[in-house]
């Protein structure tokens, strides 16, 4: 088997996985752990430290870790994206038209700009999109 056709079965392999119910099922429960942050957030029921601890225990949150930056992005939707358009800088976008700018060279990091409709739920919190309580992104700087 040459290498485009193993590149071919591997991609297959993917796609039938993040199409399972299992994957459903991780999706969804990615979700309620994003809703119950949000909430959380927005009631004051957890501060800027509390908030990053929990999103990190949801197992399907996405975390990423770029010189001062480090951020989990809590119930991943299709399409989100992390980017590195120049040396420092991380940009978080959600597939449509939502974003975060991250100046991660800063010390400490912090947020430049939003892209698109970005909620700022709390000092560390940003919920990406129409404050529906999905790819919430949470900062430690």
């Amino acid at each position: 088997m040459n290498w485009k056709e193993q590149l071919d079965k591997a991609v297959a392999a993917v796609r039938e996985a993040a199409t399972s119910e299992n994957a459903r099922d991780i999706a969804g429960k990615a979700k309620t752990a994003a809703l119950g942050l949000v909430e959380k957030v927005k009631t004051g029921a957890v501060d800027a430290a509390d908030a990053f601890v929990e999103a990190n225990r949801d197992p399907s949150a996405l975390t990423v870790r770029f010189l001062n930056a480090d951020l989990t992005i809590v119930s991943p939707a299709d399409g989100i994206s992390v980017t590195r358009p120049d040396a420092a800088t991380l940009v978080i976008e959600d597939g449509s038209g939502n974003g975060l700018v991250v100046n991660a060279g800063a010390d400490p990091a912090f947020v430049v700009d939003t892209i698109g409709t970005v909620a700022k739920l709390g000092d560390n919190t940003f919920d990406l999109g129409q404050e529906d309580g999905v790819n919430v992104v949470v900062t430690k700087f």
